[in-house]
């Protein structure tokens, strides 16, 4: 019997349940976070807009743009002060004429005050506006103050000299504009009026003019 009916296995029989867990996984480690690589892309565009800047600056000619100081700027030979003259000559701005690398490159007095726009323009096509103004100062100090504001601009400063049929000094000068045309500027400067307690108020005028095509 026992030879036909096989061997009987009498080992204990193990009770069923979860099957054993296998090694344990080591714990995922963080990766590196993002503030690095930020820190890295800003440094590299900084250096790019390094690059840039230096380009743009030393390959700028006649016609570019004229960064200037955001605080007013002592102008040697005058007690005045300089801040670009946009927001003073914006009356007479319109359509891209005068062009904006033109306006960029003037100049105006902390202090100056508006006083009005006279229009010279005979022909409809050609630019020719001029904007008035009267600063505390004296007749001296405004020459004086243009004729070292314009050189530092980028103006070829053509003459200093007494204005046409006025008591003034005119001082005239000229630049490259970016739309194609060559720009003049004519600074006439009237005599100083004197108020109560010696105060002293100077009239000037920004003639902005469009040079004809000489062909």
């Amino acid at each position: 019997m026992g030879a036909a009916m096989g061997e009987i296995d009498t080992a204990p029989q193990r009770a069923a349940g979860p099957p054993a867990a296998g090694p344990a996984r080591p714990a995922r480690r963080p990766g590196p976070g993002m503030k690095p690589a930020l820190v890295v892309l800003g440094i590299a565009v900084a250096i790019m807009a390094l690059f840039g800047v230096g380009a743009a600056l030393s390959n700028s000619g006649p016609g570019d743009y004229v960064r200037q100081p955001a605080t007013p700027l002592a102008v040697p030979g005058t007690p005045l002060r300089a801040v670009p003259a946009g927001p003073a000559l914006a009356p007479i701005v319109s359509g891209g004429s005068p062009p904006a690398n033109v306006v960029a490159a003037l100049a105006v007095p902390v202090g100056v005050r508006a006083v009005g726009v006279t229009e010279h323009s005979q022909n409809a096509s050609q630019y020719d506006k001029a904007m008035r103004f009267a600063v505390p100062g004296s007749q001296g100090a405004v020459i004086a103050f243009y004729r070292a504001e314009l050189g530092r601009l980028g103006w070829h400063r053509s003459s200093t000299g007494p204005a046409a049929g006025r008591a003034a000094i005119e001082v005239l000068a000229e630049k490259a504009g970016n739309d194609g045309w060559q720009w003049e500027v004519g600074v006439v400067v009237s005599p100083t009026a004197f108020g109560a307690g010696g105060t002293e108020t100077t009239p000037f005028s920004l003639r902005l003019f469009q040079v004809p095509d000489s062909n």
